[in-house]
């Protein structure tokens, strides 16, 4: 999901030693959702009704999204979204479900890399009752083969959030009105709320390189966001309205937080790289009371969901683990409404346990 030199991968893939490992056997997994063909499959993203009753996810080349019964385990098609760009970091990156789903409001959100032309779309899909589906163009944003971000979430206060890349242009992430390296904020039908914290744009902070991975904390209502370095310094952002994240044409490596005014240091600069994903809080997640309250970060190069603990003000890292590890990469992760974290990966997806 990432251009990472060779060497510099191999050597992540051996140890990260600041991070401890859990004890075997503590934390298991369930695979809820399954394929054989990665390609065919490829779950970059998945979502919850607000009842728990029903998941959505997206194959990221097919541009199939998915409906499963969690009782039944049906798994039947939604919607096929058409010209769907693949190769490198493109595809269907991202998806999320109207936080007033229910008979008459079945509203899916997605995020997608259009082939023609190559262009990062935000779109809401309404099905009717025949089954047509309608889709509503609700953001354009820039795309090239890397660092298209493409999450998606509902905050608490209602509107719509995404991650958003650079597209490989720096200098898009200091320019408040491009939408290229931001976390936007917007209404669900796309337009910009009048207290976003910038005059122009739907920029809710700026300064990003790319993301594959944010999640609000439960317990606040703060929005932590997982980044991918270059050659150096994977992070993890406490995010905070209109703050600048340092990403930009004057940014290198080490301490790549530089450019721009103010810019905002990480909460956790990663080295070595570790190609941070998906993130979920564990707020009565079932792990045990040693992970409850922790934020849970996937990983793309070590294939490891880690446990990171917070300060009781809940501002800062202040412990770090291994809380299971994966035979293969990592991308979303995500708390279901009654707490269980599930993850997925180019095959399935899974409920911890």
């Amino acid at each position: 999901m990432r251009k990472v030199a060779l060497l510099a991968a191999a050597a992540v893939l051996l140890a990260v030693p600041p991070l401890g490992v859990t004890a075997a056997g503590a934390v298991g997994k369930q695979r809820v959702v399954g394929c054989q063909k990665p390609r065919a499959c490829w779950v970059t993203a998945f979502a919850f009704t607000p009842d728990g009753s029903e998941l959505f996810y997206v194959e990221r080349f097919s541009g199939e999204v998915r409906r499963v019964n969690l009782a039944t385990g049906d798994d039947t098609r939604y919607a096929k979204i058409g010209d769907v760009a693949a190769g490198g970091e493109r595809g269907v990156l991202g998806i999320a479900l109207d936080p007033d789903w229910g008979p008459g409001q079945e509203r899916v959100f997605v995020y997608y890399t259009e082939e023609h032309p190559e262009k990062n779309r935000i779109a809401r899909l309404e099905r009717s009752s025949s089954g047509q589906v309608t889709t509503t163009l609700l953001a354009t944003i820039p795309a090239a083969g890397f660092h298209d971000g493409g999450t998606l979430h509902f905050g608490p206060d209602g509107k719509l959030y995404a991650v958003t890349g650079d597209a490989g242009v720096p200098g898009r992430s200091q320019q408040v009105a491009n939408p290229g390296g931001k976390v936007l904020r917007m209404e669900e039908d796309g337009g910009r709320p009048g207290d976003n914290p910038f005059p122009k744009g739907k920029a809710f902070s700026m300064g990003h390189r790319n993301s594959f991975g944010f999640a609000f904390d439960p317990r606040t209502g703060r929005l932590w966001q997982s980044e991918n370095g270059p050659e150096c310094d994977d992070e993890v952002n406490l995010v905070k309205p209109g703050a600048n994240y340092g990403w930009g044409p004057s940014s290198g490596c080490p301490d790549i937080t530089e450019s721009g005014p103010r810019p905002v240091e990480p909460r956790w600069r990663i080295n070595p790289l570790i190609a941070p994903t998906g993130m979920a809080f564990c707020e009565g997640c079932g792990l045990g009371p040693k992970v409850d309250g922790d934020l849970l970060l996937g990983t793309y190069l070590t294939h490891d969901i880690l446990d990171l603990s917070l300060n009781a003000n809940r501002t800062k890292i202040v412990g770090r683990r291994v809380l299971i590890s994966h035979p293969r990469a990592v991308l979303a992760v995500e708390a279901a409404p009654d707490g269980t974290v599930y993850f997925s990966d180019l095959l399935g997806i899974y409920r911890l346990t």
